[in-house]
């Protein structure tokens, strides 16, 4: 017996015309000096700064512009909106489960209050904003377990994304949060790379919040509280604990709950992390490693009917700027590499692979354009797997997805995104005991800064 483990446009019709028209927009030049810097975590969208000139709307950094300068009044005195609306679309064109279309919308709206202007607390800032996310879910036509649309998950309802107050202490040694915010958005999160469509890159690997519900992705805000210790400049130590409450984002209707009705567990978070700059010309990298503990009781991968205490996970995560272009660091060739490792009593995905790179800023006057290449692999849980073989010895069951996926983020404008996306996806079907042709996926994002 052989034990092969090697280990997300409602029609096809709106896409094409939205893209056709911001393809159209692409010969809009976008200079250095009007371009907004990498969207922090959970992609909020800054209001413009001060200096912004809001008269040219081509090249002005949010849509709606400055609103008659109520804008700048609001975020002088303390208040900073932010707001954004993003579709994503990916079509299986071949092989999968089944060819078709799925597309996902998702919109954030939410302000930042800066404590100290409005009530004198030093380095504190209260964020609060919400989402709504709608649409379907490509990775089910695809047949694969990883989603293969960033965008879908974590509730496809309207729902609280952060509400949250976090300050820095001790002249920069300490940093707190403590509210309802997303796990995920603070651990193993690397902005860089939601360039990419598909989910087990974007962000993090899929798989630290495919085998617990208390590692929510962003907009996905729950109950907790972190703590952030610098040891030096680029040398942290972060701790966290969060409640798990899976119903808040498999019920469309819990999207604004904040008890702990429903609550299975905690989850513990650590990960200490590493920011160098590499060589004479100070390259940024980052290196982290991490892991959590969910209290909740799980079912075991292979027997449901029994029940095991807990669930982990591990990661190793870095990447490094090899090198820039023109001696700016804020663009240049940039390596990633992520590894997981989760308990094999009752997780799915028992470890996940995935590696690649980015050239920031290709073209000298394409500053903010992003150009992504990744490989992943995700392994089904070797238990899991040689009972299936038991099972039935003669289906040629395989022991893990791999997922290519390519894309080019394209700056129409300061607040306007195109990526162009293709995605191969192979072995899928091998987390659901099928065997799906190997499927090519055709997609892309629209994204917009208000």
């Amino acid at each position: 017996m052989s034990k092969h483990h090697p280990s997300r446009m409602r029609t096809k019709a709106t896409s094409a015309a939205a893209f056709v028209f911001l393809a159209g927009a692409f010969c809009v030049p976008v200079h250095a000096a009007d371009a907004p810097q990498n969207d922090p975590p959970q992609q909020r969208i800054d209001s413009p700064p001060p200096d912004t000139n809001m008269q040219d709307w081509w090249h002005q950094q949010g849509m709606t512009g400055d609103w008659g300068g109520v804008r700048s009044r609001w975020r002088d005195a303390g208040v900073d909106i932010f707001s954004s609306y993003q579709v994503q679309s990916a079509d299986i064109v071949k092989g999968g489960a089944k060819q078709g279309t799925s597309t996902n919308n998702q919109v954030i709206l939410g302000a930042n209050f800066d404590m100290q202007k409005l009530w004198g607390i030093d380095n504190g800032i209260f964020t609060f904003a919400v989402s709504d996310r709608y649409g379907s879910n490509a990775s089910l036509l695809a047949g694969t377990r990883v989603t293969i649309m960033s965008n879908y998950g974590e509730g496809e309802n309207f729902r609280l994304a952060n509400m949250s107050f976090k300050q820095t202490v001790m002249d920069g040694r300490f940093a707190y949060q403590i509210g309802y915010f997303p796990a995920a958005a603070e651990f193993d999160y690397n902005p860089l790379l939601c360039s990419f469509l598909n989910q087990g890159f974007c962000g993090h690997p899929n798989s630290l919040a495919a085998d617990s519900s208390g590692f929510q992705n962003p907009p996905g805000a729950q109950l907790g509280a972190r703590l952030t210790t610098f040891f030096r400049k680029d040398l942290y130590l972060k701790l966290a604990v969060f409640d798990v409450n899976p119903t808040r984002f498999t019920d469309p209707d819990q999207g604004f709950r904040l008890d702990t009705r429903g609550s299975t567990g905690v989850i513990y978070l650590s990960e200490l992390g590493w920011s160098p700059g590499m060589g004479s010309q100070n390259l940024p990298g980052h290196y982290k490693i991490g892991a959590y503990y969910d209290t909740s009781r799980a079912p075991d991968v292979v027997n449901p009917k029994v029940q095991h205490e807990g669930r982990s996970s591990g990661w190793l995560s870095i990447d490094q700027m090899l090198f820039n272009l023109d001696g700016d660091n804020s663009r240049g060739f940039v390596v990633f590499a992520n590894w997981t490792e989760s308990n094999h009593s009752t997780s799915q995905i028992a470890s996940y692979d995935s590696l690649g790179f980015l050239v920031l800023g290709p073209f000298a006057n394409r500053h903010d354009d992003v150009l992504s290449v990744g490989w992943a692999k995700s392994y089904l849980n070797d238990r899991k797997f040689n009972a299936q073989v038991a099972a039935k010895p003669s289906f040629g069951y395989l022991g893990a997805e791999q997922y290519v996926d390519v894309s080019y983020k394209i700056q129409l404008t300061p607040w306007m995104f195109l990526t162009p996306d293709v995605q191969y996806l192979m072995h899928p079907g091998v987390f659901s005991a099928k065997r799906y042709p190997n499927a090519t996926v055709l997609g892309g994002e629209i994204s917009f800064k208000f």
